[in-house]
């Protein structure tokens, strides 16, 4: 084993870049413009002239609500629409896509103002051009409120049944609350339906959703209301079923708890046996966040699990990490702490009348609030019926993850969260193992909600390569994957919103077992070893499982571990760090061997590793830089060291990666981008610095069309060739969606130019829709690794010496 260094800090140059704002429009000037701003200005009569029905259910006029429904291939700058007189609400993924907004003038003055001057129907000297990108406006229909869940599975008559209904957020609060009181008299009013009432709500600074019973009659006056944004029905949990283990251990030695200053998970699940030997000693605290009055999700914080233990078993993997590495070597001694947050009940179910929303707020700011070290967030649980699609707006609960993250900065908490599980249905099981892996890359087998959250480590699964301990000489008898590192055969795969890298990691899950026409889970032979929570009298200590619910967790412990190690380190660096260390495995299926898009939907950056990710050795140097702000709209320059000649020179494998990690705001409303900013990062070698700097201050000169980037990189490769820009994978375009970024390269000394100097890290941060005022500057953290497989190459040394003459400046 190589000793083990610290790791180096990366070199920063004092440059800083500026950048223009990207504006708006496309296509060419409409023709008939007169024709055109009577025939909006006619549309805008009819909305606003929309008949008042004869009852309003909110008790208080809603605002003007309406899409602007676009030309094809033509944009709108958000300050155009807001000029006019209109606040947008929501935007489609695409340009042509609607923009949903709203006014607080009922007679929309300025819009039909503008609109005027535009027709030519009075005198201005502005032309509003800009106009020429509206094809139409329309209403929105009641169809255009109905959320998947409830499309799928309409209400029946005489139905009551809990649903989620989101308004939309027009920023007031106070008004927001209005409307789910006067939602929820309008409701209780109804004597012919009795039971009928808002149980729970949320009113966060974009979401505002109210949780509510309601029966199907009273539902079509709600979906025909301008302030509803969406109804559907409650998410359900997508729980793993599991199977006993028998394992009995006798004795174990004394365990001694972690250093108190040692970091903690914080489990989100249905409890935690607090009574299990191999629990006790690492517990920090349990709480149950229950229904309001104790009448669903009852008892103490004990593993609500009635049959299965899934908390405890989740709980188990997220203290130890391994278990059979820890039963194989008889060393259980935990490194970190557990919290344990119950919000299920016995059945592993949430409470209809609670938004989940909720109970995770409560949960994460008791835990955090009282306890400065539980820094690391697990959460295995899914709804297995919100499955994302591509061109889809984030999920809601996806979205809450990612709006306490960004708020909870200061805090550096960081969500683990599993992909889902995936239950593959062919006419005949046995062709489950002839369309292993194909089936994988289905629609319907993509993340599900809240493994689409953009600022968490979303985490898939993969095989152990275990076979089956049960009847092996059985013929009919087979795993599925069967191989070490393939994607386990129930995994979920990506891409997430925007087609962002998603999942990130994966880690071992497990793997089924084919009994002729019948699918075996939680075989012990190929599941993944946990904690058993009946374990009193006869019972093991242990069981098995398989599912992501068991893989997330081992990224969960090795998460915290880091956070032990670098108690000083920023959520994005334990991000960036983990990604960093993370490769695919090298035994990957045929099927996409060569694809690279198909590898990245399954494996993300691949299976991380604690010693790669905490220490450099002489061959394998990280080198880092952590907590750094940069203005929106600037760039900063980074210098990695000249490597030494016997990087190229001596035989073996050769790697460079680049790894960013930045926490931005998000917004679920958003199709045109999720993130309000984005970054991104490129790499450039045998070119001084001064002309990377003159190439962008030149480009931000001459760029009229936000092409900073293409234009100074080409007129870099003009000058430099073609190879100056070093190709990392995968390539900007497609990793610059995701706010976890690596590029990385596998360098053969034959057909690598390097001229020995220095090579250059350009970080680019871009405003998307963040307002100015509100946000300037973005935080981030980068690592730059660069490993040989040959330990006889030093690395360390040599780089480190160079770091120390160059100095850093800040």
């Amino acid at each position: 084993m190589n000793s083990q260094f610290e790791h180096l800090q990366l070199p920063r140059t004092n440059i800083e870049l500026p950048k223009r704002i990207k504006g708006g429009g496309g296509g060419n000037k409409r023709d008939n413009r007169e024709y055109h701003g009577r025939k909006l200005l006619a549309e805008v009569s009819t909305i606003i002239e929309k008949p008042v029905k004869e009852y309003a259910p909110f008790g208080i006029n809603p605002k003007l609500i309406f899409k602007l429904k676009l030309r094809s291939e033509y944009s709108l700058q958000d300050k155009q629409v807001t000029g006019s007189g209109l606040n947008i609400l929501e935007k489609g993924s695409k340009s042509d896509e609607a923009i949903v907004v709203f006014s607080s003038d009922d007679n929309l003055t300025e819009f039909r103002r503008r609109l005027k001057c535009y027709s030519g129907l009075i005198d201005n000297s502005y032309e509003y051009g800009y106009l020429d990108a509206i094809e139409e406006l329309v209403r929105l229909e009641p169809q255009d409120r109905i959320g998947p869940l409830l499309n799928l599975e309409p209400l029946e008559p005489g139905e009551l049944v809990p649903l989620d209904l989101e308004l939309w957020h027009t920023g007031n609060l106070e008004e927001m609350q209005d409307y789910i009181n006067n939602l929820n008299e309008f409701l209780s009013s109804f004597e012919e339906y009795p039971g009928m009432r808002v149980t729970d709500r949320y009113i966060g600074e974009y979401m505002c959703i109210a949780r509510m019973k309601i029966r199907q009659e009273v539902l079509e006056i709600l979906l025909a209301e301008d302030a509803v944004k969406e109804i559907d029905r409650r998410p359900k949990p997508a729980f793993e079923n599991s199977s006993q283990l028998s394992i009995s251990i006798s004795e174990f030695p004394e365990l001694i708890s972690p250093p108190i200053d040692a970091c903690g998970v914080l489990v989100i699940d249905s409890g935690v046996q607090r009574g299990h030997p191999l629990i006790g000693p690492a517990l920090g605290d349990t709480e149950v966040f229950p229904d309001p009055n104790h009448t669903l999700i009852t008892g103490g914080p004990d593993d609500g699990d009635k049959t299965g233990g899934h908390g405890t078993g989740v709980s188990g993997v997220a203290i130890y990490g391994n278990l059979f590495k820890c039963l194989e070597e008889e060393n259980f001694q935990p490194q970190v702490w557990l919290f344990s947050a119950r919000v299920t009940n016995e059945n592993n179910e949430y409470y209809p009348d609670l938004l989940l929303e909720n109970q995770l707020e409560k949960a994460v700011a008791y835990f955090t609030d009282n306890y400065p070290n539980c820094k690391v967030i697990n959460i295995s649980l899914g709804n297995r019926d919100s499955v994302y699609r591509d061109g889809q707006k984030q999920f809601l609960l996806a979205a809450k993850i990612d709006e306490i993250s960004y708020r909870l900065q200061h805090k550096n908490i960081l969500f683990v969260i599993s992909a889902g599980n995936f239950y593959y249905q062919p006419e005949s099981k046995e062709l489950l193992r002839q369309e292993y892996p194909s089936y994988l890359f289905s629609e319907n087998s993509q993340i599900i909600e809240p493994a689409t959250a953009a600022i968490a480590l979303t985490v898939g699964s993969l095989s152990m390569g275990k076979g089956s301990l049960e009847y092996p000489e059985d013929a009919s008898r087979n795993v599925i994957a069967k191989v070490k590192g393939y994607p386990s055969p129930f995994t979920r795969i990506g891409f997430g919103v925007d087609g962002m890298i998603k999942p990130e990691l994966v880690d071992f899950g497990g793997d089924f077992v084919l009994d002729r026409s019948r699918i075996i889970d939680n075989e012990r032979g190929v599941s993944i070893l946990t904690l058993n929570k009946n374990f009193q009298g006869s019972q093991s200590l242990f069981r098995a499982y398989c599912g992501t619910s068991f893989a997330a967790p081992r990224v969960a412990n090795l998460a915290a571990r880091l956070f032990t190690k670098f108690p000083n380190a920023s959520s994005n660096l334990i991000r960036a760090l983990i990604a960093d260390s993370a490769d695919i495995p090298e035994e990957i299926p045929d099927d996409f061997q060569d694809d690279e898009k198909q590898q990245l939907k399954v494996y993300g950056y691949g299976q991380s590793n604690f010693e790669k990710a905490a220490y450099s050795t002489e061959n394998g140097v990280v080198l880092l830089e952590d907590n750094r702000e940069i203005f929106v709209g600037k760039f900063h320059i980074y210098e990695i060291p000249p490597l030494p000649p016997e990087f190229l020179e001596k035989k073996g494998n050769r790697t460079i990666s680049v790894t960013l990690a930045f926490d931005p705001p998000t917004r679920h409303t958003r199709g045109d981008s999720y993130l309000g900013i984005t970054m991104e990062f490129h790499l450039f070698r045998n070119v001084e610095r001064e002309k990377i700097q003159r190439a962008f201050f030149k480009a931000t000169q001459e760029d009229e069309n936000n092409n900073l980037t293409e234009i100074s990189i080409g007129d870099l490769k003009k000058e430099y060739g073609s190879n100056v820009e070093v190709n990392l994978l995968p390539k900007v375009t497609i990793r610059k969606k995701g706010t976890l970024q690596k590029g990385s390269i596998k360098i053969s000394s034959r057909s690598w130019k390097y001229n020995g100097k220095s090579m250059y890290l350009v970080v680019i941060c871009n405003r998307k829709w963040s307002r100015i005022e509100e946000i300037e500057v973005q935080r981030y953290a980068l690592v730059a690794s660069i490993r040989h497989s040959n330990p006889e190459v030093n690395l360390y040394n040599k780089l480190r010496s160079s770091i120390a003459q160059r100095g850093r400046v800040r």
